[in-house]
């Protein structure tokens, strides 16, 4: 049974149970486990309810995963959480707390083993800290005296005790030499004007950041600007920019994301094109570096006499809007391929995990001007739509009679159909492009795997690839069959799809398809819900536990494809805390149990074991029963029915008595945490 607190029994189990191998097939061993793990997660919500007191703009805490060491297996004698103080905090050091067999409650200052290189810091820290009882950075307290606060008594106590350490996080952090370089440090301030930037970089590995490091300098070097702007959802561009034009002349592009950073370019100073995106690398990187050594200088043709220094992304003193472009071109770089190289992308992945509200996101950030103008055009796909909707097709019109006869002037104005070439779609967005080839415009395509590709597209499945579009490498025109006009796809086109994996495999997408677009893939992310607390009479329900216990076995029965998204779920963070339950379980019985029926094809035996009720301690908590059929037949058919037991079909039934228990929900994961 979950608790809302730590109990006495826990400290006796961590004392009892210490230093002992695991072993899984001795029933004891596991109950120790799953009392433990109870422990852990009291521990993980005191540790969030501190960060949110304490640092309130740091990154969620970080937690012990289990209460045996990773490669001995034996049971630890503690827990803990780990709690950096900011975003951009060093990772080899971080605040922890947590509870201690010996010690009780612990909170303290302590270094990361696995984030540091310097084998010796470990000496030094040990050194510094002295003993607990008396350390400048350690803080405990019994645990009959912390049993008896209570959960916000404890927050409270660990949010005093990192007051009054001696010795604050930038100190120690500079004491053992974990900051930033000054020389990295004042590079990446430079950026800092860039939102995206700002958020992700700090979430970036060392060896992520000193590589993005090396290339902003190399490239600032070759003697480019780099910016920031609004206008392309790029992030980070470089080319040549004077700091009194709107826009910017760009040679490359950079998407920066919380776990890496990749690249596209156009060809400058002997470097092929990148025209779909690749992550940063120390190839990339180094091929860069490379032109620098050679004394390679890109310059701008308005630039020929000029020799200034490339400016840096705050040195504009804002981002870029989506303006008017001035500034030239490098001479060296066709004006089309110095524009913002197009993006062909799906978003893919099962219900729930986002899609619409990134693409929401993405169209509201980047193709939708301050003056609330749209430049996308957004369609969904199905069998019945096709290429004169698309591009063009012919369409009836009612159009008057040219020639009426006296007699008919007294009726009704007679009509004759027609057929005009209407323009579909893409052909409309196209024609807009054109128009204002210095911004990026947006085909949205909803569905797009529920589409006839080839009947949708026709011959412009050749005219959308990148190096085809107007201006490309290899450009492509072709006449439309309808108007006989020549087309070609602008450059400032981007084509952005979605499609939910649970309708249909990736594997089966149209090959031709494949070949032109990057797939991204949207997976469940259920660390999104671990700040939703929910708790029901004493009980506290662990969203984030319960989803991935529901998708793994998911997985197991029918493949990950169809995995629950975590979307389903969010909604509840918007709601008062003692509405939450409720709210879950009208969620359970609405929206996840019914998917879970159109998965499985109403195969309830699956169901159950998705659910876990066949681990259930009670029937009562049993999502859906399975019915007991001893007296069916007879009640059905008479005495004399000659059926044996395999004849009849199990029978089960929706227990909505279980959407009322805590325990029903907590007991979907408990097995596997």
């Amino acid at each position: 049974m979950a608790s809302d607190y730590f109990t006495s029994d826990q400290f006796d189990c961590l004392s009892a149970w210490h230093d002992k191998v695991f072993d899984k097939d001795d029933a004891s061993h596991r109950q120790a486990y799953s009392q433990l793990r109870e422990a852990y997660n009291v521990t993980k919500q005191w540790a969030y309810a501190l960060q949110r007191r304490v640092f309130p703009n740091s990154i969620a805490p970080q937690v012990i995963r289990r209460p045996i060491g990773q490669w001995n297996k034996k049971f630890l004698g503690y827990n803990w959480a780990r709690i950096y103080p900011r975003a951009d905090a060093p990772q080899g050091l971080a605040y922890t707390v947590g509870i201690d067999a010996n010690w009780g409650f612990v909170v303290k200052l302590d270094l990361v083993d696995k984030k540091i290189t310097d084998i010796t810091l470990r000496e030094r820290y040990d050194k510094l800290r002295g003993p607990y009882q008396s350390s400048p950075i350690v803080a405990t307290l019994p645990a009959e005296e912390g049993l008896a606060l209570g959960f916000q008594e404890i927050v409270d106590w660990s949010a005093a005790a990192i007051e009054k350490f001696e010795i604050g996080y930038d100190d120690m952090a500079e004491q053992f030499g974990l900051n930033t370089s000054p020389a990295l440090s004042k590079l990446l301030e430079h950026f800092q004007i860039s939102k995206d930037f700002r958020l992700r970089q700090p979430k970036w590995s060392r060896e992520m950041t000193e590589l993005f490091a090396r290339f902003a300098v190399a490239i600032h070097e070759l003697g480019f600007d780099w910016w920031s702007t609004k206008s392309t959802n790029t992030q980070l561009v470089f080319g040549r920019k004077r700091k009194d034009a709107l826009k910017g002349s760009s040679t490359g592009v950079l998407f920066v994301q919380a776990n890496r950073v990749s690249v596209r370019w156009a060809s400058f100073g002997g470097l092929k094109t990148i025209s779909v995106n690749e992550d940063l690398s120390e190839a990339l990187v180094a091929s860069v570096e490379e032109l620098k050594a050679q004394n390679t200088n890109i310059r701008l043709e308005q630039d020929q006499q000029s020799s200034r220094a490339g400016f840096w992304p705050d040195d504009y003193g804002s981002e870029e809007g989506s303006s008017e472009e001035e500034g030239g071109r490098p001479d060296s770089i066709r004006a089309t391929d110095a524009a913002v190289i197009p993006r062909n992308e799906i978003y893919f992945g099962p219900p729930g995990t986002g899609k619409t509200r990134r693409l929401q996101e993405l169209l509201s950030e980047s193709y939708t001007s301050v003056e609330g103008i749209k430049r996308y055009e957004f369609v969904t796909f199905h069998q019945s739509y096709g290429y004169e909707e698309f591009v063009e097709g012919l369409r009836p019109v009612l159009v008057d009679l040219e020639y009426l006869t006296p007699e008919k002037e007294q009726a009704d104005s007679p009509k004759d159909v027609r057929y005009e070439i209407k323009r579909g779609a893409f052909l409309r967005l196209c024609e807009e492009a054109l128009k204002n080839p210095d911004q990026q415009y947006a085909m949205v395509i909803d569905e797009i795997n529920r589409g006839n590709i080839s009947k949708i597209f026709g011959e412009l499945i050749t005219l959308i690839e990148v190096d085809k579009r107007m201006g490309g490498e290899y450009e492509v025109t072709l006449t439309l069959p309808y108007s006989g006009k020549p087309f070609s796809v602008p450059s400032n086109v981007d084509l952005i799809g979605t499609m939910n994996t649970a309708d249909r495999s990736l594997a089966l997408v149209d090959t031709a398809l494949r070949r032109r677009f990057e797939f991204i893939e949207l997976m469940p992310e259920p660390s999104v819900l671990a700040e939703i607390a929910i708790s029901e009479g004493g009980h506290s329900i662990f969203l984030d536990q319960l989803l991935n216990a529901l998708n793994r076995r998911i997985e197991a029965l029918y493949d990950r494809e169809h995995a629950i998204g975590h979307a389903y779920f969010t909604s509840l963070k918007n709601l008062a805390f003692e509405e939450r339950f409720k709210a879950l379980g009208g969620i359970f019985k609405t929206r996840i149990i019914p998917l879970l029926e159109e998965y499985f094809f109403e195969d309830w035996q699956k169901i159950r074991l998705v659910l876990g009720d066949n681990q259930k301690s009670a029937d009562m908590l049993q999502f859906v029963q399975e019915l007991k059929t001893d007296s069916l037949p007879k009640d059905l058919f008479g005495a004399n029915h000659g059926l044996d037991e395999y004849s009849l079909r199990p029978q089960y039934r929706l227990n909505a008595g279980a959407l009322l228990e805590p325990k029903a929900f907590i007991e979907i994961y408990a097995t596997l945490v």
